[in-house]
């Protein structure tokens, strides 16, 4: 295949501090299309960063203050120096990754080739996490998205992302499911001592942190010896997360460390308002551990209920709080482990990766 430059536009790169799934999809993904293909991000700088680097065969271009994370001013300051990028590498393809904003490319570029990736839609779910203002900017920005990339090849990771789109009049939407690291199927499950349930992620209201922590005295009071791990940055939003006493917050944790707590904890929750696919749920699969899931879009597609985790009201803390409880068992789980394996098995980042690139191709 023709050697190609591909320069991706996104908001974080994945080595920025408030990166999630969508930044880890771009890094596995366009490390190993990078091994053939020059591939570029440009995305935002954040304190201690330089402003270029090459990390597992992507060039990281970074824009914005030194000193700062650049979370908002990234959509302001993107979109007017994009012509200069365009200009200095002379990219094949501009991919546009949009992480929650889009950067309005198919309006600014009319004539450069582009291929979209959008892992979910907000709609809704922007006014019940963010103030208004950001809330109302961010659902105009997601309907003039729904207007005006229509007529773009776009890549997306869900069934319901993709038939979504096809009912807003998308066209060319191909779907590409989120792969999981292989190493995590090695780790052996070996229960800790006490029943353990695990959270991992950004803690913020999309991610159903409230929902969890609702669950806990719930969960205590009939298995008193259960152990809460929290895991994750705190984003912001509406409100500061209340954290209760008893309940373990660990901040960020590296992959070596996550994985070390998959292979011990008992129950991983993933009780998300909205969700593109969940690559956090795929990595506990892989490790064996059975998942408590919000039944929502996304979430539906990556559990199989009843056999790698359940589907469950998560709004409902006492019915969240039965299937916890229900679940701490370890003679009911270990027959899971292997089902759970197996289904983990089916993402693979290698073959997502070869999808994407004969796409970039056509």
């Amino acid at each position: 295949m023709e050697r190609k430059t591909i320069l991706i536009i996104n908001k974080f790169c994945p080595l920025h501090p408030k990166a999630g799934g969508a930044e880890k999809n771009l890094l596995e993904i366009f490390s190993r299309i990078g091994e053939q293909h020059e591939v570029i991000l440009l995305a935002a700088r954040f304190p201690g960063a330089a402003k270029e680097e090459t990390y597992r065969n992507i060039r990281i271009c970074r824009i914005g203050a030194p000193n700062s994370e650049n979370i908002i001013r990234i959509h302001l300051l993107l979109p007017l120096v994009l012509r200069n990028y365009l200009k200095r590498f002379a990219p094949d393809v501009l991919l546009e990754d949009v992480s929650v904003l889009p950067f309005f490319t198919p309006l600014l570029y009319p004539r450069q080739k582009k291929i979209i990736i959008i892992h979910n839609l907000n709609r809704g779910q922007f006014f019940k996490s963010q103030r208004f203002f950001y809330a109302f900017i961010g659902y105009l920005a997601e309907s003039l998205f729904l207007l005006l990339y229509r007529r773009q090849k776009v890549i997306v990771v869900s069934e319901w992302m993709k038939q979504e789109l096809v009912r807003h009049k998308f066209k060319r939407v191909v779907k590409v499911f989120n792969g999981v690291d292989e190493q995590l199927v090695t780790v052996r499950k070996e229960y800790a001592a006490e029943p353990t349930v695990l959270f991992l992620g950004r803690l913020e209201n999309r991610k159903g942190i409230d929902l969890f922590l609702k669950t806990y005295p719930l969960v205590k009071n009939k298995i008193p010896k259960v152990k809460y791990l929290v895991a994750g940055r705190e984003f912001g939003g509406k409100s500061k997360i209340k954290k209760p006493a008893g309940i373990e917050f660990l901040g960020y944790v590296s992959e070596e460390e996550k994985q070390k707590m998959f292979g011990k904890t008992w129950l991983y929750a993933a009780p998300s308002r909205i969700e593109g696919y969940g690559i956090s749920v795929l990595e506990a699969n892989a490790t064996g551990t059975f998942v408590i899931a919000n039944n929502v879009e996304g979430l539906k597609e990556s559990i199989v209920d009843g056999m790698t985790g359940v589907l469950v009201d998560c709004y409902n803390p006492p019915i969240f709080a039965e299937k916890i409880i229900e679940w701490l068992n370890r003679e009911k789980l270990k027959p899971k482990e292997v089902l759970c394996k197996e289904w983990a098995k089916k993402h693979n980042w290698d073959e997502s990766a070869r999808h994407i690139e004969s796409f970039i191709a056509t």
